[in-house]
């Protein structure tokens, strides 16, 4: 039997098991999250997820709850890591963001070693195209428009349901590309 002052009933409590603390800091986004569970049909512990903020978010958290009519976690990993990579190579080509921000480039002095990651992130950028390029091109991918899905469901998080076969497609092809999706997995699902 444990000793001790015995532990208290309805309070929050953090993931270590500690009282919370911040009273207030759960309420604190209630009408952002009310908000995102009337407009896109989430549970309110889906709308408090930070998937849940992006178009290709909610697709993954749409997966997790019914494998058809969303991505994959992994699916999301390629699209995470495409965006990651994509942000890498603006940077590295010192490109504006036209879309985001308005401004681009970068000012000061780059430090030792930036040329070499400049040069991997635009060979990695490259090699992520070309994937893309080159599962587009097989013959049963011909109806498909992956660089439109990933354009307008990433780079723009634009809700277009019709492109989201074209964007499994193409993130299968990103992972597959990175590693992150093995291809022995993709034959057997394609096979059930």
């Amino acid at each position: 039997m444990a000793k001790g002052r015995p532990r208290r009933s309805n309070v929050r409590r953090t993931k270590s098991g500690a009282i919370s603390r911040a009273k207030s800091a759960y309420q604190e986004n209630a009408d952002a999250i009310a908000l995102r569970m009337r407009v896109f049909g989430l549970t309110e512990k889906e709308a408090r997820d930070q998937k849940a903020s992006t178009y290709v978010g909610r697709l993954c958290l749409a997966g997790l709850r019914n494998n058809t009519d969303g991505i994959s976690p992994a699916q999301y990993d390629a699209a995470v890591a495409y965006l990651e990579a994509r942000q890498n190579f603006k940077r590295a080509v010192k490109s504006p963001d036209a879309l985001a921000t308005g401004n681009g480039g970068a000012s000061g002095v780059e430090g030792p070693g930036y040329d070499e990651w400049c040069q991997r992130a635009v060979r990695k950028w490259e090699a992520i195209q070309t994937a893309i390029q080159t599962e587009q091109g097989f013959h049963e991918n011909r109806g498909a428009n992956m660089y439109a899905a990933v354009n307008y469901l990433l780079e723009r998080d634009e809700q277009m349901p019709h492109m989201i076969g074209d964007l499994r497609l193409a993130l299968n092809a990103v992972g597959h590309h990175l590693g992150m999706i093995s291809r022995e997995r993709a034959i057997t699902a394609a096979a059930a």
